[in-house]
């Protein structure tokens, strides 16, 4: 679900409402005191789940003093973001 190479953190699978604690929990610990990419690219379903995690990944992050940011989000989550207003709350990597 998570996998880590650097400081890429690549989520793979279904994002849903199913998965979402366990991928919320998988990411958590990796993001303190560093700056990560959340790499979306190998990710197969998603939900609006999605936002939900990407905001609270970034909160935490900041809560310890870390930096995290998403790639390769894909239409959906693009959509989605925009559609609830938190595209300027999440920090995307256009790489």
């Amino acid at each position: 679900m998570i996998r880590e190479e650097g400081d890429r953190l690549y989520v793979s699978g279904p994002v849903t409402l199913g998965t979402a604690k366990q991928l919320l929990e998988a990411a958590a610990d990796r993001l303190g005191g560093s700056r990560k990419v959340i790499d979306f690219s190998e990710a197969e379903e998603i939900d609006s789940s999605a936002v939900s995690l990407m905001l609270e990944w970034s909160r935490k992050a900041r809560a310890s003093g870390g930096e995290v940011r998403f790639a390769n989000l894909g239409d959906a989550i693009t959509s989605l973001t925009d559609l609830y207003g938190v595209e300027d709350l999440i920090a995307i990597d256009v790489k």
